[in-house]
C-alpha cells in the first residue's frame, strides 16, 4: 500500500537585502522586514483553513520567522528547523549588491542550465551540493512523515533552494531551475505517494512528486512585487 502526502514549499518573507536587491545566500542571516512580516501575515491567512500536520524551516531567521506566522493558525503543530534546508551559499558574492555581483552569479546559474552542476561562486556552493542535502533532507522527511502519519508538510524556505527542489524532485534535472518562478511568501504545492509500510529511508530521486499548484501567489496580490 502507499500514502499520499502533500507538501507545501513557501519562500520566506522579504527581508532588507531582497528589498536593496542584494544576494543573500545561507552567509546572510537577516529578519523580515516590514514588508516581509507583512507578506509572512498574508500567507498565514492563506493557510489558515488548510489541514497542516508538521511544519519544517531551514535555520535562518527569515524562514523561522515567516513560518511562525504560519504557525500561530497551527498552534499545535511541532515545528523542525533543518540546517539541510538552508538557502544556497553564494559564497563570496553573499551580502553584495546584486549590480556588482550580477555578471558573476550568472555564469554560474548559466553553466547549471548548461549541465555543469559542480560550477560555483568562489567559496560557495554546487548545485550538485544543493541537490545531495535537498535528498537526504527529503528522504527523511518523506519517512518521518510517513512513521508519525503526517499526510500535510509545510516546508518554509528559500527561493534558489526552491528551485533546486523543484528541479530535482519534480523534473528530475537540475538544468531546469530557472523556469521556476517565485516571489517572497509565494508557496508551491506537491503530492507524492510512498510505500506505507517501508522501514527503508525513501529515496526521492525515484518517486514521482506531481506538482498541485507552482507560485500561488493569490494571497498575495495587495502586496505582490513584480514576477522575477
Amino acid at each position: 500500500m502507499t500514502r499520499r502526502i502533500n507538501i507545501i514549499l513557501a519562500r520566506h518573507g522579504e527581508t532588507s537585502a531582497n528589498a536593496q536587491n542584494m544576494m543573500q545566500g545561507s552567509l546572510v542571516n537577516l529578519p523580515l522586514n516590514d514588508l516581509g512580516r507583512r507578506q509572512a501575515a498574508a500567507l498565514a491567512e492563506g493557510m489558515k483553513d488548510k489541514k497542516i500536520d508538521w511544519i519544517l524551516t531551514s535555520q535562518l531567521n527569515r524562514a523561522i520567522e515567516t513560518a511562525s506566522y504560519v504557525s500561530k493558525y497551527h498552534s499545535a503543530v511541532p515545528v523542525f528547523r533543518d540546517e539541510r534546508l538552508n538557502e544556497i551559499s553564494w559564497g563570496k558574492a553573499d551580502g553584495k549588491d546584486n549590480k556588482t555581483i550580477g555578471p558573476i552569479v550568472k555564469s554560474v546559474t548559466g553553466a547549471w542550465v548548461a549541465g555543469d552542476f559542480d560550477a560555483r561562486i568562489p567559496d560557495g556552493e554546487s548545485a550538485n551540493e544543493c541537490k545531495e542535502r535537498i535528498l537526504a533532507a527529503f528522504a527523511d522527511l518523506l519517512h518521518k512523515a510517513r512513521k508519525r502519519n503526517y499526510e500535510n508538510v509545510f516546508v518554509c524556505i528559500h527561493g534558489r533552494i526552491m528551485r533546486v527542489i523543484m528541479s530535482v524532485l519534480v523534473d528530475k534535472d537540475l538544468r531546469t531551475m530557472e523556469r521556476f518562478t517565485h516571489a517572497n511568501c509565494c508557496y508551491h504545492q506537491l503530492e507524492v505517494e510512498v510505500e506505507d509500510d517501508a522501514e527503508a529511508l525513501p529515496d526521492p530521486w525515484t518517486l514521482k512528486f506531481k506538482p498541485v499548484c507552482i507560485d500561488a501567489r493569490d494571497h498575495l496580490v495587495a502586496l505582490q512585487r513584480p514576477r522575477i
